[in-house]
């Protein structure tokens, strides 16, 4: 009888939290999408403290706003990670983001509201520099390193000419944030970041590409027009908590089968 009753109490408790996460998720999104602009802005400062104050929501799916924001939700493989990210204008060239990030230190959730470059880079951002912004945050990889993990997180957007971008970053927690590792890409910040035509044939998915069992990471090629050039990579090698580029041509699909697997 005691244990049933202990089993209730905790399911009342898992239904509670998951109903106030759920109807806080309704209100600020009413209030983001609101067409009066001081009460959308309220709405999304509200938003922002409580995603960076409630642990609860960092293993909460948010169905409502993947579905109305089309807001991107992508976690590391450890589970210490958690970025979001989603489209909140669009101009005649370039998408405005909203960037938040959560991340496990210590054993509890820190919160992180604004562009992640700004937090990586500690750079202002700044409307003439596309990079410094919030960007799409696509997909996050896991180095296994000491004295604790590396993230490689790929991000794109797309600059004033109407060019699209994707490139990624290596990260280490440092305290309360995440700060980039420079030099980490043979001797250069990033991988990628490659201005490219769009023009819907582009598989983002096959623009960056990391095989964990080879170690070794390719990113996409443009030619003189900025196409992507399909199955042709730049190719980097991973050594010790480095990348280094290799020449190693590749036109074969076949050889990146094991890719991101």
């Amino acid at each position: 009888m005691k244990k049933t009753v202990i089993l209730l109490a905790m399911l009342g408790l898992v239904l509670s939290s998951c109903s106030k996460l759920e109807r806080n998720e309704k209100k600020y999104l009413d209030g983001i999408l609101s067409e009066d602009y001081a009460t959308s802005n309220q709405a999304m400062a509200e938003f922002n403290k409580w995603m960076t104050a409630d642990e609860a929501t960092m293993t909460y799916d948010f169905n409502l706003m993947r579905e109305k924001l089309g807001m991107k939700i992508v976690d590391s493989p450890d589970g210490k990670l958690r970025c979001y990210s989603w489209i909140t204008s669009r101009g005649d060239t370039i998408c405005n983001y909203a960037n938040i990030v959560q991340m496990i230190v210590n054993g509890q959730m820190v919160g992180y509201a604004g562009p992640l470059e700004v937090m990586l880079t500690g750079r202002k951002p700044a409307v003439g520099r596309q990079w410094s912004l919030s960007h799409s945050i696509d997909t996050i990889y896991q180095l296994e390193a000491k004295p604790q993990p590396i993230y490689l997180i790929e991000q794109s957007y797309v600059n004033e000419t109407g060019l699209s971008f994707s490139y990624l970053s290596a990260a280490a927690p440092n305290g309360v944030l995440l700060k980039i590792l420079p030099f980490f890409f043979n001797g250069i910040e990033t991988a990628g970041n490659r201005g490219y035509v769009d023009d819907g044939k582009v598989n983002k998915k096959d623009l960056i590409k990391w095989d964990a069992k080879e170690g070794k990471l390719y990113s996409y090629m443009t030619d003189d027009q900025n196409h992507v050039i399909p199955g042709k990579y730049e190719t980097y090698v991973l050594g010790v908590n480095q990348f280094t580029k290799v020449d190693e041509p590749q036109n074969d699909n076949n050889k990146t089968e094991n890719i991101n697997n």
